[in-house]
């Protein structure tokens, strides 16, 4: 057994790397207190995993014991560049995907760039492949068994770097302000970029930044006063945020509890919201603006409108319904998860025989209620085929692409010409390919949309957030969702080039790029930005992802410095 690092849970970096003896066994420390994880691979590349390891101060650390499992899966890695050339002295770190934290696994470098593996079979891997002049890259797992190459680009030298910073200074777009009401002037020249635009995606690199929620307040203001917007799309439930659309058009109910729940419960959707619903009041605007949703995570209220739909027109089958539906009326999908597999196929042919009905139905269920109240009735039916469709695993990717299903059918609904502005994360609007291989809600929506998406990124150099603190035990004041804090991006990365055009806020519109030229070959490349979700960790969760700019955004927003959205009390 040569190789056996253990790692601290604040960082993927090894602690400890040894080598065992003859007899497979091995030493190290000591270990400063905390959690630890403890990996080995073979000399014949069986890759073990220990269970968690705490240490703690003034206690001895006993021993442990590691065994190659039985039940295993024998794989082969090669690391290539792009030109298919095995790179001589690539490294390798195999991750079992676990929660809160995944195990990683160090093979020793090879003189080939190929790599045997043997990895328990259960579970869910990625790779994490690096070379020396070249970037560093993740790579899923797709099969276990299956034989993998990993391709590395040539990280961009320091002439690119600085080439696309002086493209930045020359062309990036300098913005006033992050909030909405103080005129929108400085925003006139995305105008001509966006006039032939039918869907403006605005992602973000967390789910908690004021600056990032404020900042698109602002350009929903602007796309809705001078190029006629009217349709915000959250990534959100569908179903959920029909109260909220019925207040932004009636004024009835009260905001603050409508968002209660919601990602978005903060101060600065809030104000966005009363902003719409003031808009509509105003006669002179005939064309109102409506607040929807397009994810299908939970499954309670649509359940809750398409019964009460069914009682209006077919109290019969509403009553028949009851019962059957009743698994699909909490929230939490534990409950669900855990009937019998023969249970799950009966609740998807269900919902199939219930969308032939409707089909079938439409004239009787219309003229008893309205063409619009059937439509929207089967769209909730619809919302839950793709919910059972994800928690199944029928299908991979299911969630992006239902949202952007959703987002195309309330373009449809709201009739030819229809404007709409996209709210959802980075990962989610991105144009380009998911690093695992999956196609994101932006590459669905720009197969059908072509040049008519436009795709923001937002970045971030340094600054706070909010996101739901994933630790095990975490003390009384951070459980729940609280304030983290990133660092400033490393060197060359995304963020920091775009903090090095020495702007703290800015536009830049990537479709003005020329294709050639040292700006274009640093841009095309696959670079470290920030990417945080709605969860985090005071032990030290990753803060970086990768992402080909070029390839997945029409064009960047940056803030250079953050701080956390304010939750609404």
């Amino acid at each position: 057994m040569p190789f056996v690092p253990s790692w601290n849970l604040r960082t993927d970096a090894p602690v400890a790397l040894v080598q065992s003896g003859a007899q497979g066994t091995f030493g190290f420390g000591p270990l400063e207190p905390g959690r630890y994880g403890l990996s080995a691979v073979t000399r014949e590349g069986s890759v073990l995993f220990s269970k968690r390891i705490e240490v703690k101060a003034d206690e001895p650390g006993g021993p442990r014991e590691l065994r190659v499992p039985e039940d295993r899966v024998a794989w082969d890695v090669t690391v290539v560049d792009e030109t298919g050339a095995p790179l001589p002295g690539a490294e390798l770190r195999v991750v079992r995907v676990g929660m809160p934290y995944d195990d990683v696994a160090f093979p020793p470098a090879t003189t080939t760039g190929r790599f045997h593996l043997e990895t328990p079979r259960e579970g869910s891997y990625s790779l994490i492949a690096s070379a020396p002049g070249f970037t560093t890259r993740m790579h899923p797992v797709p099969r276990l068994g299956e034989a993998l190459v990993v391709t590395l680009e040539r990280a961009a030298d320091e002439a690119m770097r600085r080439a696309a910073v002086d493209w930045v200074r020359r062309n990036g777009l300098r913005l006033q302000s992050v909030e909405a009401g103080r005129g929108v002037e400085d925003l006139v020249p995305l105008q001509p970029v966006l006039q032939d635009v039918r869907v403006v995606a605005l992602g973000e690199a967390t789910h908690g930044t004021r600056e990032f929620f404020q900042l698109k307040h602002r350009l929903f203001e602007f796309l809705v006063t001078r190029m006629g917007f009217t349709v915000l799309a959250l990534e959100s439930n569908f179903a959920e945020m029909l109260a909220l659309d019925d207040y932004v058009l009636t004024g009835r109910g009260d905001p603050a509890r409508l968002l209660k729940g919601e990602t978005w419960d903060t101060q600065e959707v809030l104000e966005l919201v009363r902003w719409m619903r003031q808009y509509n009041e105003d006669p002179s605007h005939p064309k109102k603006l409506r607040l929807q949703g397009v994810d299908m995570q939970y499954s309670p209220a649509a359940v809750a409108r398409l019964l009460a739909y069914l009682t209006k027109v077919d109290p019969a089958r509403a009553a028949q319904l009851q019962a059957p539906l009743a698994p699909l009326t909490e929230r939490n999908a534990g409950t669900f998860l855990r009937l019998p597999r023969q249970r799950h196929r009966e609740m998807s042919a269900l919902l199939d025989t219930l969308a032939e009905h409707f089909e079938r139905e439409r004239g009787t269920y219309t003229r008893q209620s309205s063409p619009e109240e059937w439509t929207l009735a089967r769209q909730l039916l619809r919302v839950l085929r793709q919910y059972l469709g994800r928690v199944l695993h029928e299908e991979g990717a299911e969630r992006d692409r239902a949202m952007a299903d959703n987002l195309l059918w309330l373009l449809e609904q709201e009739g030819p010409g229809t404007r709409a502005v996209l709210w959802a994360h980075n990962g989610h609007v991105k144009r380009g390919p998911d690093e695992w291989g999956d196609m994101p809600m932006g590459r669905h929506l720009a197969k059908a949309l072509g040049p008519a998406l436009y795709a923001f990124g937002f970045a971030f150099h340094q600054g706070a957030f909010q996101a739901f603190n994933m630790d095990e035990n975490p003390p009384p004041e951070r459980k729940g969702v609280v304030e983290f804090s990133a660092p400033p991006s490393p060197e060359g990365s995304l963020d920091d080039t775009l903090a090095r055009a020495g702007a703290p806020l800015l536009a830049v519109d990537l479709r003005a790029l020329p294709r050639g030229g040292p700006a274009y070959e640093w841009w095309r490349r696959t670079q470290l930005t920030h990417d945080i979700g709605f969860i985090y960790s005071d032990q030290g969760y990753p803060a970086e992802g990768s992402v080909r700019a070029l390839e997945c955004y029409d064009g960047l927003l940056f803030v250079e410095r953050t701080t956390r959205a304010r939750p609404n009390p």
